[in-house]
């Protein structure tokens, strides 16, 4: 499947209403863990594939500078709307860039595999919760590339994936990935630490739907490797 046919699947998800991944509240995740990505200070923070993610205005309201990556623009526009907060729009050719009057919050609209990472610049905090689980197989390493070739020498990955056994009725999204391939995709620079791993309820609607025996959420750290 081609990168337009990609981006007309998701888009068709979002017309339709289709966006039950995303949730009310602040993920588990930052709130278990959000001391250990953010360590210290204001902080410039990358949230790659973020669609509307209440996430964003976490991140925002607690200082840090926040930038968010999301192709389908109606995805965008619901973030503002939600959050009531006011911005101003640029075309950049490879992205619309949406920003709040104070600069502390960015979206830009655009395909995350083609990125300019020259004007992103460099991340002290990355948190992708729903991206590289969303992504196809074929993209993923692709993908870790720009990932590392944005991360700053101290940065701090708090990476959450889903893992099971796909079978014929289901292989994602969200896709199976198992520890051993974020050691591949990311090895060569991050040291990977086990924070969480949260088992789905055995009884949830979506593992009996798709024919799963199990699903888990693994919570990984990823921090420079020494």
């Amino acid at each position: 499947m081609g990168t337009a046919d990609r981006l007309a699947k998701w888009t068709e998800r979002w017309t339709e209403g289709n966006t039950k991944w995303h949730i009310r509240d602040v993920n588990y995740s930052l709130v278990h863990h959000g001391a250990l990505l953010l360590p210290s200070g204001p902080r410039r923070v990358l949230v790659p594939l973020c669609g509307k993610t209440v996430d964003l205005r976490w991140f925002y309201d607690e200082g840090h500078t926040v930038v968010g990556i999301e192709a389908v623009e109606k995805g965008v526009l619901e973030f503002f709307s939600e959050q009531h907060l006011d911005y101003t729009t640029e075309n950049l050719g490879w992205a619309k860039h949406f920003k709040t009057k104070d600069n502390r919050l960015h979206m830009y609209c655009c395909d995350v595999m083609k990125v300019d990472v020259t004007h992103l610049g460099k991340f002290d905090a990355v948190w992708d919760r729903g991206s590289l689980v969303a992504l196809y197989e074929e993209d993923r390493k692709s993908y870790a590339q720009i990932i590392k070739s944005l991360l700053a020498p101290d940065f701090r990955y708090l990476l959450n994936v889903t893992q099971y056994t796909p079978n014929e009725r289901f292989s994602g999204p969200p896709g199976n990935v198992p520890t051993e391939l974020v050691e591949q995709l990311y090895g060569d620079t991050c040291k990977l630490e086990l924070l969480e791993t949260v088992n789905w309820p055995s009884d949830d609607d979506r593992i009996c739907k798709w024919g799963l025996t199990y699903m888990v959420e693994v919570v990984l750290l990823l921090t420079p490797k020494s």
